[in-house]
Order: C-alpha cells, then structure tokens, then sequence
C-alpha cells in the first residue's frame, strides 16, 4: 500500500462515530461502578417484567434515584421491560412505563411485540430498543422493527461482523451488540427449555440455565463417551481484540452481559472497554489488547472465552467440561496431605490469601496457605504450597477464580465517598461592595445555576480578599461530581466577604446545578389508557391443521381428516404434489418459514413467498417473514416462535396480515381464552416442542463431523439425556443448526375440550420432527372433533405442558 493510500485509511478510520459503552447494573453498588469506571450508559431492571428477575433490581423510587445518579453524571440510563406480558399483566406493564417515561429515563427496552407496539403509539416521548429478546438477526426483521418507531436494535448474539455491517449500511437505524458476558446458545428469545424442564421461563426473566447442567449423549440409544459433561454450554463471550472491526463496522453501542454479576466485575471489565475504545479512537493503526488486560478479563469471570460468531460460523465455542468461572490457571495438584486435609498444589501464578480458588466443581476461598510448613499470606510461581480442601486426585488443574487485592482495587471505585467520575464546570463570581455576591456555574452542556447572598458584600477595612483566594474557594468543590475547568472571579475595589459564605454559595450552586441536570430529563408524559380490544367471539367449528415435513406425511394427514396442512422443509416437486392433494381433498395449504434465517440465505425464503402465490399462504415463524409476507399481501398464520403472549400482540399481527395467530406454548388455558375471545386464534396439541434452535452444530464437535458434505447427525438417532435420564431428540438442519426437541411429546386429545373451551379457532399436530402413526392421531383428534368422545392418550411420554400449570 502507498503512502498516500495509507494516510486515507487512517482519515477515514477518524471519521467513525465512538461507539456508547454500555454496562450492565443490577444494584446500587453496580450503578456506581458502571458510572465511575467510564461507562457512557447503563441499563438495570426494575423489579417487574425484567429479564433477569434473579438480580437485585431496582424498586421504582431507586430506579429514579438511579436515572438521576447516572443523569447528573452525563451518564444514559435505560430501563429493561424485556419480558413476555400476560394480558393480566398489562395495566401494571403500562403503569410502569408511564412512570419510567416520566422519571427520564433515555429509552425502555423491550421484548413483547404487543407491548412495543403500544409504546411507541402511546408514549411517543420514550424511545425504545428492541432487546435481543426478539431475535432481530437479519435486514428485513430490523427494518419492521424501524418501521414501528424503534430507535435502537440489540441484535442477536449469532451474528457476524460481516453481516453486522451490510445491516448498518442497509438499515441506518441504531445497533447494539453484545461485547463481553454470558452467551445462551439458543438463539434469545426462542428457547423454552427451561420452562418445560422446571417451568421457570427465559421468556420472563426466569432461566433456571438447563445449559449448564451436565448431559450425556446418546446414538439410536447407545452412549457415546464425551470429552466433558456440560454438553449445552459455551464459554464466554470476549470482543475485546475486535474492537477495532466492530467501530469500522459502525456499531453504536457496546453491551456487556452482566446484571447479576458482582459489581467487582462491572467495574474492572468497564474500565478495560472504556480504555481499550479510547486506545482505539486515540490511534487506530495502533489498537492492541495487552497481556495485562487480557488476564484482567480473565480473572474477573470466565468459562474460557470466545469471540462466538463475530468471526462467523466457528468451532471450539464450548466449555463442555467446567460450566462455571475458571479464572486464571493457578497450579497442578501434585499430592494431599491427609494428616492436615491440605492440598499440595504446585504454582503457576501468585496466591494471596483470600483469594478464591477451584478444583473440579468445588470452589472456596484459598484461608491459609502454608509453603514448607509455615504459614504464609502470599505464595509466588514455582512455590510448592498446600491449601485447606477436601480430598482431590493428582494432577488436578486449580483455577484462581479471584483476586483478592484486583477485588480490594475495583472495590474502591465504587465505595470511596471521593467520585472518581467529575463533570467539567465554568465557574464565575461577581464580587462588589453593596451588592450581593453572584455565583454562576455552567456545565459544557450549557447548563447553569446563579445563585446570590443574602447580604450585600461590604468594604473591607482591613485586609481585604483577594482573587487567588476567591479562586482558590471556589475550586473546592471536594466531593461533588463538578471539577472546575476555568474560573473567572470579578473583584471590585477592596472588599470583605467571610470565606464561609463563599463555601456555602458554592456548595448551593453545585446542588442547584447537578439537580438540574438530572430534572432537566424529567417529563410530564401523559398515561393513555390501553386500547378497548373488544371480544369477537363466535361459535365456529374448530379446524384441524397438521404441520408436516414430507409429501408421505402431507397424504395420511389429509385421508385422516386435517382441515389445513403446514408444509416445511421442502422442495418445489413436493410443494406441487402437496397442492395437489390438498386441493383434491378440500384441504388448505400454507407453507412454513424458517424460524433462523440469516440474510445469506434470504433467497430461499423469497422462493417461499413467491411458491405461496399457489396456495393459501405461508406460517410466518419470524420477523423478518412477516415484513416481507406483509409487504407482498401475503395470507399469514403467525407461528408461536413470534412469542405471541397477549391479546395486543395478535391484534398487531392481525394489522400485518395475519389470519391466525399461533399462541405460546407457555400460555395456560385461561390465559389462552384472554387472546382467543378476541382473536381467532390457533394452539399445538399435538407433538414434540422445539425447546432450543442454535446457530452452532453442538454434535459436529462431538462427532468429529466436518459439516454438511459429511452430515454425520444425519446417519443415526442422537439425543441428549440429562441427569434425571430424560432424552432430548437432537436434530441438525441444511444449516447446520441444532435444533432440541422436548423429551416428552405434548398431548391434549385427553383434554381437547378444554382447550376447545377457550374458544382457539385452530388446533395444531406439529409432525414436523416425528411423522410416525401420524394418521392415526389426526384420526383420533378428527374423532374428538366431530363426535366429541374424547379418548385419553396414555403412558408417561405425554405430557401436557404448561397448559395447566403455566410459567413464571
């Protein structure tokens, strides 16, 4: 490259915008680290509707005083109501953002479709940001989503730098990504594996993380022996070498994973982003991460890190053997005193005492440590040491998982009394006899306070003040978050004024200043009342639609009696045969999208919709489709992947073309009855759910599979068993996705009438994923359906999900 070309480059790399660095708070003293260590925004979750309803959170009176402390400090404040609402929930959910919006907060981020929609229409003041609850992973599902009035996508977690870009190109509208933290490897927003292990959901803020239980796997039924148990979980997310990329790429916001973190961890992994953006902004051609802060990360938290999928589709992804925070290598385990319960552990790094160590899944605090018999506070590499622990094998690795004196460190940022973070001010003073004194101060957002005395400053009869010690007054600002940055003090004549009325004029002003500058982001929003949804509900006879993947199981499911057939994965010889046979027997057809399609493959569900035009639509299973199905006029059943949770979120898709709306599987069935007396309105009775879909092939690596030429998933049966012995069904697709399937199949024929009870339009079999005596089950329901004698499916396989039970 020439010269000239290379001064180009760095102009144009001047030109970026620097990214927000945006830190993750789950209780005051984790506010004030975000704040103090350089973060230019937070976000923090009040005690309802927030995705991580184990965090300490917030009560509403201290999420104000928290969107104030971050406000006076220049500091953005969002508020998380990125959950799913039930229609009971709704009042409260509104009542909340009225609050929210009148306490000032920068934008409210949200999950719930229905609920986004109202916002934005109903509180045009508050901005909103899509949170990654949404699965917003490609150009068109981001384009609806600008379209609704969003401001700002948290775009999935799956997605490469490379197609972060085009997105940002295409879309223009704000981004955020995921920089450092905890990765799910289902796809946010879709896994419903923890509510239907334990009934706890991720949609609500309640993952009990089934990903970092232990599993084994299985092949047609035989174990397979697995270099680790943790089979579902990854490691950690670190972005910290691309950073230079993810600015080129025009990322607006980093976000670190973190709310129910130590606040330890929020300060040092803050400080490390807000140092290496500045590193970058300062130099571009220069960027580095150093060994230093390399380990720091490390040390805070780490189950091995990963950069994931910035850099595409990638291998070594998981932490299969320890699902917990490793830290640093520490040392080997080279014996066991057995007379002392100690552990001889030969060193590799430092040990202090009371820093917190590991081996295997046991985890303590390293109380004593003792080199040559004597007891010692620290210990240094090579030294061969033994540590208090119950019995452990040889070999062992020990992992420091904290440092005591980084701990002792980060912990002052955010409990000395002496902030750390401080706004530059203009100060100025008018001093002359007979008047009062006048204290102005500005901030560099142009914010000021002129406060006066309550006397009239006198002419001094001997020693009078001075300039320098008016200045000097007014530059002890001591623990206030001003600093001042220039002082201009106008004295005239020889005057007198006691330094205490001086002290206390400025101690005035800085409360009136930092005050304004938290009221001046406080609004006068008015609370709407939600839109009346009226009931609309009506006898009708109950449709019989079957979700099938194959043209054998399109034919038994219209001979048995299905009203409508779903048809997925599929080609164009099989779409016309299908059509074929649906139209022969009086049965509609629609065709199923993909629930993950990345923009690369955008083509071939364009096919879909242009194949859709022949028959009578298509099932929309993201967001993307439904833009795009919306657009073209296309007939739409709404999938239940859309988290369909509410009666306003079937009555935005019914605005976007939908027919009927697949209702959450998560949903009981008077909750169900809240949407379908209104709403015509569809529910699965029948067959195994999808719990998890993720962009990695979790069997390639345990297979030794190198991708799709070789397909090794596709030769056998692989299930995944957890510790209680329930088999998972795993299934790869064309993409090489995973998807798991719940261990026990969903029946209600016992129940049918229940479920007819809430007034659904539509009762689906989901066939998709095991086609076998599908005919004699639509038979059974078509029965049920037209006779009303209901005939119970038996055996400990069924299950009924949380039609009874519900979720948290």
């Amino acid at each position: 490259m020439s010269y000239l070309g290379s001064i180009y480059i760095r102009k144009m790399r001047l030109k970026v915008k620097v990214p927000e660095l945006l830190a993750p708070v789950g209780n005051r003293d984790s506010l004030v680290a975000a704040v103090e260590d350089g973060a230019d925004a937070i976000y923090m979750g009040c005690n309802l509707f927030s995705a991580r309803a184990y965090a300490t959170n917030f009560s509403e009176e201290e999420l104000e005083e928290a969107i104030d402390f971050a406000h006076v400090r220049g500091v953005k404040a969002y508020v998380t109501v990125n959950t799913l609402i039930k229609d009971i929930e709704f009042e409260d959910a509104f009542d909340l953002l009225h609050k929210i919006c009148n306490m000032g907060a920068d934008a409210v981020i949200v999950q719930d479709i229905g609920l986004l929609n109202e916002v934005r229409s109903r509180y045009p003041e508050l901005p909103v940001h899509a949170s990654t609850q949404m699965t917003a992973h490609n150009i068109p599902s981001v384009e609806m989503l600008a379209e609704m009035g969003v401001k700002r996508v948290v775009l999935s977690r799956e997605m490469s730098l490379d197609s972060i870009k085009k997105l940002k190109e295409s879309c223009g509208i704000e981004v955020e990504i995921f920089v450092h933290g905890a990765l799910c490897i289902c796809y946010s927003g879709q896994c419903l594996m923890s509510s239907m292990i334990g009934g706890r959901s991720g949609n609500r803020g309640y993952c009990a993380q089934p990903c970092r239980r232990k599993y084994g796997l299985t092949r047609n039924g035989q174990e397979i022996e697995t270099k680790g148990d943790y089979l579902l979980s990854p490691k950690d997310l670190c972005a910290a070498s691309l950073i230079p990329e993810l600015i080129e790429a025009g990322v607006d916001s980093f976000k670190i994973e973190g709310r129910m973190k130590r606040p330890e961890y929020v300060a040092g992994v803050v400080r490390i982003y807000r140092t290496l953006i500045d590193r970058y902004m300062e130099n571009p051609d220069s960027y580095y991460v150093s060994e230093g802060e390399a380990e720091d990360l490390m040390q805070l938290f780490n189950r091995g890190f990963t950069s994931a999928y910035l850099e595409g589709k990638s291998r070594g992804m998981m932490s299969r053997e320890y699902p917990a925070n490793r830290g640093l290598e520490l040392g080997k385990v080279i014996g066991y005193n057995r007379n002392h319960g100690r552990v001889r552990v030969k060193l590799k790094r430092s040990l202090t005492q009371g820093d917190g160590i590991s081996i295997g899944e046991t985890g303590y605090h390293a109380t004593a440590i003792f080199r040559n018999g004597k007891r010692v506070k620290k210990a240094f590499p090579e030294d061969i040491v033994e540590i208090l622990s119950p019995l452990v094998k040889k070999e062992r690795i020990v992992f420091k998982t904290s440092d005591s004196s980084q701990m002792d460190v980060l912990q002052k940022t955010y409990s000395s009394p002496h902030p750390l973070r401080k706004i530059p001010i203009d100060i100025e003073a008018r001093i002359k006899a007979g008047i009062p004194l006048e204290i102005r101060m500005r901030d560099k957002d142009s914010l000021s306070v002129l406060v006066s005395s309550d006397f009239d400053v006198e002419e001094a009869k001997s020693h009078p003040i001075t300039p320098e010690k008016i200045e000097e007054q007014l530059n002890k600002l001591g623990n206030t978050v001003f600093e001042a940055h220039n002082i201009d003090v106008k004295l005239e004549g020889n005057v007198f004024v006691p330094l205490k009325a001086i002290n206390n004029l400025r101690n005035e002003a800085a409360e009136k200043l930092a005050k304004m500058r938290s009221e001046i982001y406080h609004r006068d929003c008015r609370r709407p009342a939600l839109p009346n949804i009226p009931i609309n509900f009506h006898e009708r006879d109950i449709l019989l639609a079957v979700a099938v993947s194959s043209l054998k199981g399109v034919e038994e499911a219209v001979l048995a009696g299905a009203n409508a057939i779903y048809l997925d994965r599929f080609s164009e010889l099989d779409f016309k045969r299908a059509l074929f046979l649906c139209r022969k027997h009086d049965c509609k057809l629609y065709l199923f999208t993909p629930r993950i399609v990345m923009d690369s493959e955008m083509a071939d569900v364009l096919k879909i919709l242009d194949m859709s035009s022949e028959c009578d639509g298509i099932v929309a299973s993201n967001a993307a489709v439904l833009n795009m199905a919306s657009q073209r006029k296309i007939p739409m059943i709404a999938d239940s992947t859309l988290n369909i949770f509410n009666r306003y979120s079937s009555s935005f898709l019914k605005g976007k073309g939908c027919i009927l709306s697949t209702v959450s599987p998560e949903l009981t069935l008077k909750e169900i009855n809240e949407i379908a007396i209104s709403f015509e309105s569809e529910a699965i009775v029948e067959g195994r759910l999808e719990l998890m879909v993720s962009e990695y092939c979790l069997l390639a690596e345990l297979l030794g599979c190198r991708g799709p030429s070789e397909s090794a998933c596709k030769k056998a049966r692989y299930e995944f068993v957890d510790e209680k012995g329930f088999s998972f069904p795993v299934i790869t697709d064309e993409h090489c996705r995973t998807h798991i399937l719940n261990s026990k199949k969903l029946s209600m024929l016992g129940k049918l009438q229940d479920l007819i009870d809430t007034g659904v339009s539509s009762i689906r079999i989901d066939a998709r994923w095991d086609e076998n005596n599908i005919k004699g089950v639509i038979a059974a329901y078509r029965k049920a359906l037209d006779t009303g004698k209901i005939v119970e499916r038996k055996g400990n396989v069924y299950t009924r999900g949380h039609y009874y039970r519900g979720v948290l």
